[in-house]
C-alpha cells in the first residue's frame, strides 16, 4: 500500500464522489485532500453539503464541492451529449439526465476533468453499462476482482470474478482470467500467475464445467501466449507449491498463482468471504474491470481504511 501511495504523490489523481452526503466519503474526501494522494471532489448542494460537514466537524478546505447546475461547462456538456450520443432526445431530457450524479461525474471524466468516479454499490449494473457507451463503441465487458493481501509474506492475490458473472462460459472465463492478469501486473510491477480454478487438478474428474475451464484455458494461450497460466487446478494445487507438485508436476505455476480465477460467482463470493472472515488476510474491494469507464462501487459497510485503500488501488489502475 506504501508503494501504491508513493505513486500518487507524483501524479495525484482527481477524483468525484457521487455521494456528497455520506459522512465516510466526506472523511475519506479530507484525508485524500490534507495528504495530497488525491483531488477530491463530491456531488451535491454546496450549501447543504458544508452545513452537513460543519456539523460533523469535517473540514471541506481542498474538498470540491460541485453542483451540476453551477458548473459553467455544464449546458456544453449536454449539447455534447446530444450532438453525440442521443440526438432523438430534448435538450431538457439531457439537461435532467446530466445532473444524475453519476451521469455528471462520467461528463467530468469524458471532459477531462476528473480522473475517477466512487459511486454507491446500490448504483445497477444496466446503468454502468449504458454510461459505457459514451466511452467506447466496443461491447461492454463488466467484470470484478477483489484484492487480498497478506503483509507478513509481503504477498497479494487477485480473486475472480467476485461480483458479476453467475456462471461464465469459457469466452468470459478467458476474459476474466486476463483482465485480472494485467490488473495484477499493473498493481505489482510483477508477472502475473494466473490459475483457473475448479474442482479438478489436470484431468482428475470429467465434468461438463471442468470443459469449461479447459476450452477458456486454450483460449487464453492462443489470444495471450506470454501470460503465465494454467487449469483446471484446485486451490491446494495452485496455492501451496509442495501440493502443487504431487498433484500436478508439469504445471507452469508451481504452486505460486497470485491470480485466482473461480469457475462461478457462487464458488468466488464464498471464497473471499471466507477469507475476509476466518483468515489474518486482508481483503480490499471489490474492483470493477472491463469498462473505459473508470468507476468503482462502495460498499455500504466499508469503513473509512477500506476506501481509502480502495481509493489508493483504483487510482493506480486508472489509464494503465
Amino acid at each position: 500500500m506504501r508503494e501504491l501511495a508513493d505513486r500518487l504523490w507524483r501524479k495525484p489523481r482527481r477524483i468525484i464522489f457521487t455521494d456528497g452526503k455520506d459522512l465516510r466519503i466526506l472523511r475519506v474526501a479530507r484525508h485524500l485532500a490534507e495528504t495530497g494522494l488525491a483531488k477530491p471532489a463530491v456531488v451535491g448542494s454546496p450549501f447543504e453539503i458544508r452545513e452537513f460537514a460543519d456539523q460533523n466537524k469535517i473540514r471541506t478546505r481542498g474538498i470540491s464541492i460541485k453542483k451540476p447546475l453551477h458548473d459553467v461547462n455544464f449546458d456544453r456538456y449536454c449539447r455534447f451529449f446530444r450532438k453525440n450520443f442521443d440526438r432523438e432526445a430534448s435538450y431538457s431530457a439531457v439537461r435532467e439526465k446530466l445532473q444524475k450524479p453519476l451521469w455528471y461525474a462520467a461528463q467530468l471524466i469524458l471532459h477531462g476533468q476528473a480522473d475517477l468516479c466512487f459511486a454507491p454499490a446500490t448504483t445497477e449494473a444496466s446503468e454502468l453499462l449504458e454510461i459505457e457507451r459514451i466511452f467506447s463503441s466496443e461491447e461492454p465487458f463488466l467484470s470484478a476482482f477483489s484484492l487480498v493481501r497478506d503483509d507478513k509474506k509481503n504477498r497479494i492475490m487477485l480473486f475472480a470474478d467476485t461480483k458479476f458473472n453467475p456462471r461464465p462460459d469459457s469466452e468470459e472465463l478467458a476474459k476474466i482470467a486476463r483482465l485480472t492478469a494485467l490488473n495484477f501486473e499493473t498493481l505489482t510491477g510483477r508477472r502475473a500467475a494466473a490459475a483457473l480454478l475448479s474442482f479438478s487438478t489436470k484431468g482428475s474428474a470429467n465434468h461438463p464445467m471442468v470443459d469449461v475451464i479447459r476450452e477458456a484455458l486454450k483460449q487464453i494461450r492462443a489470444q495471450e501466449p506470454h501470460l503465465k497460466v494454467e487449469g483446471e487446478l484446485q486451490f491446494d494445487a495452485a496455492f501451496v507449491p509442495e501440493v502443487g507438485a504431487k498433484k500436478a508436476p508439469d504445471n507452469a505455476l508451481g504452486g505460486a498463482a497470485n491470480v485466482f480465477v473461480f469457475p462461478s460467482l457462487s464458488a468466488a463470493d464464498i471464497a473471499i468471504k471466507m477469507v475476509r472472515h476466518l483468515s489474518p488476510f486482508r481483503v480490499e474491494g471489490p474492483f470493477l474491470q472491463g469498462l473505459k469507464f473508470p468507476v468503482q462501487f462502495i460498499c455500504p459497510d466499508a469503513d473509512d481504511d477500506q476506501i481509502i485503500n480502495q481509493a489508493l488501488i483504483a487510482s493506480n489502475l486508472v489509464n494503465a
